[in-house]
This record gives C-alpha cells, sequence and structure tokens, in this order.
C-alpha cells in the first residue's frame, strides 16, 4: 500500500469541522419525528429519575439509627427524643436522565460506495443525537463496537459530547471480515451495565442479527427506551449497473465461475432490492416484537433532522 494511501485510512473519520456542524444541528433540533418515549425527559435533570439506591436526594427514604459520618443536619431530633438514641433522616439519591449509544465500527460497516462509509454516517448521527440529548442535562454514555469494544462512561455536558465524538470519529481502516465480539454479546453488556430507564440508541447495520439474539433484544427494550437506526449503504439497497462482476459473498474468497453476474440485469436487480427489503423487514419486525423502534438512514444522507423525522412514532 503507497505511503499517501495509508495516511489516509489513518485519518479520522470526521474533522473538527464535521464534529462541530453536527453538535451545532444538534443543539437546533427539536426532535421533531422521534417516538414520545424518546422525548419525555427533555426539560428537567438530575432528580428526575427514581433511584433505589440512597444518597442526599429530596425524596425522603427511611430514618435509622445515627452512624459515624451521617450529616448533622439530617438528624430527626423529633425521633431522637422518642428513642433516646440519635436518628438520622435518609433520602434517595438523585438520578441525572443517561443516554447510551451502541456503535457499531465492525468490518461491515467500514463500507461505502460513494460520499461516505455506513462508519461514518453513524458517528454523525451519534453525535447529533447527543448533542440533542444533552440540552436537557442527560448523561452521555457509549458502547464502542471495534476489534476490541471499548465503554464510555457517561457523562455530562459539552465534555460528555467531545468524548463521544471522539471515540466515535476514530479512523476506521479495513478489517477482518470475521469479527470476535457479535451484536448479542454487545446487547447482553448494555442490559447487564446501564440504569434502567435509559434512552438507548443502536447505531448499526445489523447484519449478524438473528433469531439467538432475541431474548437480548426483548430484555434491553423492556428495560429501556431504545431506537434502532439500521446504517445502510445505496448499493446494498439497489445494484449498479456496472455490467459483467464476479461477485464474491461471505467467506467465499476465490472467484468460482458461476460467481459472474449481469448486474445490468432488471431480473437480478429486482431479486437483489428484495432482498434488501426483505432482510430490512425482518430486523423491523425483531425490534417491534421487543418494543424497540426502528428507522433506516442511508448513509449517504445528508440533512439528519429530515431523515430522522421518518422515525416511527
Amino acid at each position: 500500500m503507497r505511503r499517501k494511501d495509508l495516511q489516509r485510512l489513518q485519518q479520522p473519520l470526521l474533522d473538527s469541522q464535521a464534529i462541530n456542524q453536527c453538535i451545532q444541528h444538534g443543539h437546533q433540533w427539536n426532535g421533531d419525528g422521534l417516538p414520545l418515549s424518546m422525548r419525555e425527559i427533555r426539560l428537567g435533570g438530575s432528580g428526575d429519575l427514581s433511584s433505589t439506591q440512597q444518597g442526599s436526594g429530596i425524596d425522603f427514604s427511611e430514618t435509622r439509627p445515627y452512624q459515624p459520618g451521617d450529616e448533622p443536619r439530617h438528624i430527626n431530633w423529633r425521633a431522637t427524643a422518642r428513642t433516646g438514641k440519635p436518628q438520622v433522616r435518609v433520602f434517595h439519591k438523585d438520578l441525572s436522565p443517561q443516554c447510551y449509544f451502541l456503535i457499531d465500527r465492525r468490518a461491515s460497516m467500514r463500507f461505502g460506495t460513494r460520499s461516505r462509509l455506513k462508519v461514518t454516517q453513524a458517528a454523525r448521527l451519534s453525535i447529533f443525537l447527543a448533542s440533542w440529548e444533552a440540552q436537557a442535562g442527560t448523561e452521555l454514555g457509549a458502547l464502542i463496537l471495534n476489534e476490541t469494544p471499548k465503554w464510555q462512561t457517561a457523562t455530562n455536558g459539552q465534555q460528555g459530547i467531545y468524548q463521544l465524538a471522539k471515540f466515535a470519529s476514530l479512523a476506521a481502516p479495513p478489517l477482518d471480515i470475521h469479527s470476535t465480539f457479535s451484536l448479542k454479546r454487545a446487547l447482553s453488556l448494555l442490559t447487564k451495565q446501564i440504569p434502567q430507564g435509559s434512552h438507548v440508541y443502536l447505531l448499526s447495520d445489523f447484519y449478524d442479527l438473528n433469531n439467538e439474539m432475541q431474548a437480548q433484544l426483548y430484555e434491553l427494550g423492556q428495560q429501556h427506551r431504545v431506537l434502532a437506526i439500521h446504517i445502510y449503504d445505496a448499493a446494498e439497497r439497489q445494484l449498479s449497473n456496472a455490467g459483467h462482476l464476479n461477485l464474491c459473498w461471505g467467506e467465499q474468497h476465490g472467484l468460482e465461475s458461476n460467481s459472474l453476474v449481469d448486474t445490468g440485469s432488471h431480473k437480478i436487480q429486482k431479486a437483489y432490492q428484495f432482498s434488501f427489503n426483505e432482510r430490512q423487514q425482518n430486523i423491523k419486525q425483531r425490534c417491534k416484537k421487543s418494543g424497540i423502534h426502528f428507522i433506516s438512514i442511508c448513509s449517504q444522507t445528508d440533512n439528519l433532522a429530515e431523515a430522522l423525522q421518518a422515525t416511527e412514532k
């Protein structure tokens, strides 16, 4: 590989100008088109969510005997006088609303035939949506699916946005199609690690979504408010007329004689598009059964606000 090409592959997916543009557009967006469940917590902040944990909030939990380290200002003087022993008031811990992004950066997402890669569109969408969520004081976290998955702890404000943008926009050179980390494991991690009732955005092409993952998908959908965003390339939806081509699929590494395809054939183009639509509907139905909202966005789409208006309500 030429040195110039290698340097290009090592460049971030988005430069600072593109990142700031996504942030600005996200701040200006009003969430129009998103399901109501993804827009409910918009005007509050810390304390909007109830917690089973005890802390220094304002919602009373119980009175208990004083322990070393308790704040004197929380002493319940009436209970102390009644029992003859120091008693303190305990309150529920305040929680801020939290939002998590599953950003798929695996091999199949590092594909693009026109203006951008699918993984680049995932980065744009995550930054745009994170900027919108942050306006309500929402803490932002992420699970980034690379060769080795990486957690971004939930962080508030601009710091959370730029931290997410940094990881989502890292260079994404081509990878071996075989991935050791499946979407099934990622869904299980999300369910186990994040607070119940969080907003969750799944950004992926969902190429490995299958029957074995329905349980994890259902559990995630029942515990959180989830929007699945299916990202595809235009060439995956409609086969371009490029004449006769030798196509290699999946684990087929050699070019067999029967792999010669006439991409200009109307019959083949129609079958190709039917296969895409069938796959898309399959993903959509799996999400619907799990209580998860679904939308499909092309990686070449520039206006993210308009694309998200197509989300099911």
